[in-house]
């Protein structure tokens, strides 16, 4: 019974899914581009008759709950929206095989931000559109997941999170990621429209303003030659502030515009990406030398671009100076640490540091008074033993899925350090930000299949959490 009813969820899925993909479609026919056409029509029709098959079928299939269900929707539901959105590269490349394409899916609905096919469709406006609608979508289903199956199933401490969504009693599993997606839609498309339109004022032409603004706030970082081409600083400002917003906890954007205030409530996470930012800001301008107001804000820049995952930095950053590695492995935690529970980007997230800050400390003052009796607590909810126990199990599970994912890479004949880089990028959905510690990487652009399906596995995994993988291997779970 529940496997019907993973068909009919996923089939609903892909339809979404499919309904977007109308939009660049739209977008070849008036502008005459018939590769993307053909490749974008065939797209539809084979995903239409695969996602219009599984609802038509299980649609009738009675609402279960079961802990299968509930973990097997997440992964299953990525994947199949990976390889819908991958499809259309599939038909517009077909002599690169299929595992390309997946991977580029993947990458969009993850919004890691990677490419396998860089630079190959630059001239065609329809395929750059689908790029960043789904994206954009991906953010936005990615923050729905979160808020509803993630934070159900306590995976990392996540029900810590104190949501102020108005969820009945009875909302759980499907029901809640439906009421999640109705209530968080208009404050993400509207903060989408203001980032676009601040954009389009700053100087970019509407197209370009469109597809950065739908990047920036799934925090995907796509854009020409992963971000070289921003270089205006009106648009700098325009994408560090938005960066920021989408950093943040989204349901509480929509609590602050329900109430329109701009402080709703006190927000642990939203003073540790404060905290995270400024130490990273002192500590690259100690360590890379570069003291002078440009190269600041330069390091502002590509801090939070690396807080959120995003990924992008601007083209003249570190020029000159040799300090690339060490930038790099500096970015690349900020990346690890991420930003809020409640956002589109990857890494470990804030309120987890903050907990494994919180239990040092209170090992260290049990130390310093033995008979001493303290509680740890965040906005006043107490952090159980199980909370904490989650937070390790998470921090565990994401070292390990990273030393498998690149000594299968370096055994599989990729560099070292490039196999390190691009595991720990895909587990963090941060892609774009490999350039930053590797200036003479040499893209995705023909890797092996093998190393394209690792990384798809890696980047999916950063999606849903390493936690919830391991999970599918517990027999109790199997057993029933």
């Amino acid at each position: 019974m529940w496997r019907n009813r993973l068909f009919y969820l996923i089939g609903c899925w892909i339809l979404i899914l499919v309904a977007l993909m109308l939009v660049p479609l739209v977008t070849a026919m008036v502008l005459g581009e018939k590769q993307s056409f053909h490749s974008l029509f065939s797209s539809i029709l084979l995903t239409g008759l695969i996602g219009g098959s599984l609802f038509l079928g299980f649609r009738s299939t009675a609402t279960v709950r079961t802990p299968r269900l509930t973990l097997l929707l997440p992964i299953c539901g990525t994947l199949a929206l990976s390889v819908v959105a991958g499809l259309p590269f599939f038909f517009l490349m077909p002599e690169n095989g299929l595992w390309p394409a997946i991977y580029e899916g993947t990458s969009l609905v993850t919004t890691n931000g990677s490419s396998a096919y860089e630079g190959s469709f630059d001239s065609l406006i329809a395929i750059s559109l689908w790029r960043a609608i789904a994206a954009w979508a991906g953010g936005f289903f990615a923050i729905c997941i979160a808020l509803s199956f993630l934070t159900a199933m306590n995976i990392g401490a996540r029900q810590l999170h104190q949501s102020p969504l108005p969820y009945g009693d009875s909302e759980v599993g499907y029901p809640r990621l439906r009421s999640t997606a109705i209530a968080l839609y208009p404050v993400y498309s509207a903060v989408t429209a203001l980032c676009c339109l601040l954009l389009w004022l700053s100087g970019l032409t509407a197209f370009e303003s469109l597809t950065l603004g739908m990047a920036t706030i799934s925090s995907t970082g796509l854009f020409e030659n992963y971000g070289n081409g921003i270089t205006g600083i009106w648009t700098q400002i325009v994408l560090v502030a938005f960066m920021f917003i989408s950093i943040m906890n989204w349901d509480l954007h929509y609590a602050r515009f329900r109430k329109r205030r701009i402080g709703v409530g006190h927000d642990i996470e939203f003073s540790g990406v404060l905290a995270v930012v400024v130490s990273m800001v002192v500590l690259l301008g100690l360590l890379t030398y570069t003291l002078d107001i440009k190269s600041l804000w330069h390091s502002v820049f590509a801090v939070v671009s690396a807080v959120s995952t995003t990924g992008i930095v601007p083209a003249d950053y570190l020029e000159g100076t040799g300090q690339h590695l060490t930038a790099g492995i500096v970015l690349m935690l900020g990346a690890g640490v991420g930003g809020s529970l409640v956002s589109a980007g990857g890494g470990l997230k804030q309120l987890r540091v903050y907990i494994i800050y919180r239990t040092g400390r209170a090992e260290i003052d049990r130390l310093a008074h033995p008979h001493s009796l303290s509680d740890i607590s965040i906005d006043g909810a107490t952090i159980q033993k199980r909370d904490i126990e989650a937070v390790w199990l998470l921090l565990g599970s994401f070292v390990l899925v990273l030393v498998i994912g690149s000594l299968s890479l370096a055994v599989l004949g990729v560099h070292f350090q490039d196999a390190l880089s691009m595991s720990f990028t895909a587990l963090t959905l941060s892609g774009p930000l490999i350039t930053i510690s590797d200036p003479m990487f040499g893209g995705y652009v023909g890797l092996r299949d093998a190393d394209y399906s690792i990384l798809t596995v890696l980047m999916l995994v950063g999606r849903v959490e390493t936690s919830l993988l391991f999970a599918l291997f517990a027999r109790s779970l199997w057993r029933g």
